[in-house]
């Protein structure tokens, strides 16, 4: 199973995380500040969010996961890409990694498992993926507290409901929202997933809405996955 990408392709069939919209939104949106030199991202699984970071920056990126084969198809991507040189793929529990590495990122990223208290499939990998069995939201931001430089930026994806929580418990950890954006997948129905950016410094939020899908794709999300996708 691949997926093309205009300057890479993605082996997913191997991996707890496939290549999927939110990964996607996610990998185009994240803004990366001037001479970036280290990214971590939590979960990596098949490696696409860090492959498309690579695309346009020269920071060395780190991609964590608990599953073997993840990293496994992640490193394969990861060979057959451009990038190789630049990006690293770790088999390890990230609770584990945070306490022992002294290394400090100035981006963290991550498309977390966000389905709490619901069912949960036969598959145990997929529950890894979907389901915070592993690691809660409150466990994420313990990590980024620990790994996250002093002017670094933390962002991911989430359902509404789930970033409205952790806005408030990133809060206690002083870590503030100064980014983020509603994503609707028409303009009829209702924001079903929220791009957000945290930083240790308390500033004003920039608030943004994207519409996917208006009959066809929207300019602003062509525009947006422009780099990356072959549908314009």
């Amino acid at each position: 199973m691949m997926f093309n990408f205009k300057q890479f392709s993605i082996s997913h069939s191997q991996s707890t995380m496939k290549v999927g919209t939110d990964a996607v939104l996610l990998g185009a949106w994240i803004p990366l500040p001037e001479n970036c030199e280290n990214i971590l991202e939590i979960g990596s699984g098949c490696g696409v969010i860090a492959l498309m970071l690579a695309q346009r920056t020269n920071a060395k990126i780190t991609g964590i996961d608990i599953d073997e084969n993840s990293i496994i198809e992640a490193q394969k991507n990861a060979e057959n890409s451009s990038w190789k040189n630049n990006v690293q793929f770790i088999h390890q529990n990230v609770q584990d990694f945070a306490q022992k590495t002294t290394q400090k990122f100035e981006v963290i990223v991550s498309n977390p498992p966000f389905f709490e208290n619901s069912l949960k499939s036969p598959k145990p990998n997929n529950n890894i993926s979907k389901h915070n069995l592993t690691l809660s939201l409150e466990q994420i931001l313990n990590i980024v507290h620990i790994l996250l430089s002093e002017n670094g930026r933390f962002s991911l994806i989430l359902p509404i409901e789930a970033a409205e929580k952790l806005e408030k418990l990133a809060a206690e950890k002083k870590l503030y929202v100064t980014k983020k954006t509603q994503v609707y997948p028409t303009p009829t129905k209702k924001a079903n997933r929220m791009l957000l950016m945290f930083e240790r410094e308390k500033n004003d939020c920039v608030e943004e809405k994207l519409i996917i899908r208006d009959g066809g794709y929207t300019e602003k999300y062509l525009d947006m996955v422009e780099e990356y996708l072959m549908i314009r």
